[in-house]
């Protein structure tokens, strides 16, 4: 991705003192966007969405109330590192928590509430064409990667619609497309959770909300709905942000990643290698092991090159308009990887504290912050108060460590 037209850069470039006034060169669209077609589109679907899940919920509260409960205090504690996780790598913070919102919103009310009847539909279809023993056996791997995977993408596609200069970069897109995913894995193992409970032959509430947590938490969680989608949304990233390349080659990647998400969410529900590792849930965790460190090989390739292509994105921004007395040579090399900004930290809380670490995440946040605003709005005067609180944190950070 190219950096836009900007101008020269005896103008551009912003120090310590500077405050230039230049008209934005980049618009930024919110979430919020009644004009569009695609924002009401998602409203109507999302409105179902919690509707529907709501009232299932509902019921089973009437039924196993403790389990509804302790299943909703779980799974939401569940999915705060994941959501912690996306948000930092999302280095650009390009998206607004609202945005977060309504994506994990898609996945797990929208989506869901559309999955359900159209898998109920694809196995009843496969039972009656091919027999009760094929859908028992093959069903979960038809009806998933067609309906889900097909649903989850549309939530992307549309949000993209909705907001579409938020997307600049590929990894903000894959980003999305996690959210949503994990949207959709919360709330389906929350039914799950419910569903079991109800289900459980003794009045124990606790112990089926405690299998599911392992099973589908522990066990299978890492490898699941978060990481096909995001796979899904890496082509959609590509078409969106490859402008300059063939439209024939971005539609083929495209379709290439939904093909992938596809296939792995398919090699995970389909019954290969279900006898790897025997019965009990030792022999669960091998079965989950084996299918499950070839799809995170595969995501987590795909998550590199979009981490590196946005920081190569964040570097040309940075070069572009921030002076050398705001963002040292180290700290441009370092903000473009979390795990270079971690370990920057780590080495400063070992020589000079804890305080001194914090000030410098402060610093760093605070220039990834004034990189966004340069991209969105050019060398303003918006670009210029960031600059002025990294002065202020430098100076905070100079008086920790001496």
């Amino acid at each position: 991705m190219t950096a836009p037209h900007h101008p020269p850069a005896s103008h551009r470039r912003l120090n310590a003192g500077a405050l230039v006034d230049t008209q934005a060169p980049v618009g930024v669209d919110g979430f919020f966007q009644p004009r569009r077609a695609a924002f009401w589109l998602f409203a109507f679907f999302l409105a179902n969405g919690v509707f529907s899940m709501v009232s299932n919920f509902y019921l089973g509260y009437r039924v196993v109330p403790t389990a509804v409960l302790l299943a909703t205090l779980l799974w939401t504690l569940y999915a705060l590192p994941f959501l912690l996780f996306f948000r930092s790598l999302d280095l650009f913070e390009q998206h607004p928590p609202l945005g977060f919102a309504m994506a994990f919103a898609w996945g797990g009310f929208a989506a869901c509430y559309l999955a359900i009847p159209l898998n109920t539909a694809v196995e009843s279809l496969s039972s009656k064409l091919i027999g009760p023993q094929f859908t028992a056996d093959w069903g979960p791997a038809l009806a998933g990667p067609i309906n889900e995977e097909t649903l989850k993408i549309l939530g992307v596609i549309l949000l993209i619609m909705i907001a579409r200069t938020q997307f600049r970069t590929i990894l903000s897109v894959v980003v999305l497309g996690a959210m949503v995913g994990l949207g959709f894995q919360i709330v389906e193992d929350l039914l799950y959770s419910v569903n079991t409970a109800i289900q459980f032959p003794y009045t124990n509430q606790v112990i089926p909300v405690g299998l599911m947590l392992l099973v589908r938490g522990v066990i299978t969680g890492i490898w699941s709905h978060a990481l096909y989608t995001s796979v899904a949304a890496f082509g959609i990233g590509y078409f969106i942000t490859r402008r300059h390349k063939p439209l024939i080659r971005r539609t083929a990647v495209a379709i290439g990643a939904f093909a992938l998400a596809w296939f792995l969410h398919f090699f995970w529900n389909s019954p290969w290698l279900q006898n790897i590792g025997g019965d009990g849930i030792g022999g669960m965790a091998v079965l989950s092991l084996a299918k499950g460190i070839p799809v995170l090989a595969v995501g987590y390739l795909l998550w590199k090159f979009a981490g590196h292509e946005e920081g190569s994105q964040l570097r040309i921004v940075a070069d572009y308009y921030i002076d050398d007395d705001l963002m040292t040579l180290e700290e441009r090399d370092s903000l473009t990887s979390l795990r270079e900004r971690r370990k920057m930290r780590r080495h400063l809380k070992k020589t000079h504290g804890r305080k001194a670490a914090r000030t410098l995440h402060r610093l760093q946040r605070a220039q990834l912050h004034m990189i966004r605003v340069c991209e969105e709005n050019g060398a303003g005067i918006p670009a210029a108060r960031a600059a002025q609180d990294i002065t202020a944190l430098r100076t905070d950070l100079d008086a920790a460590t001496t």
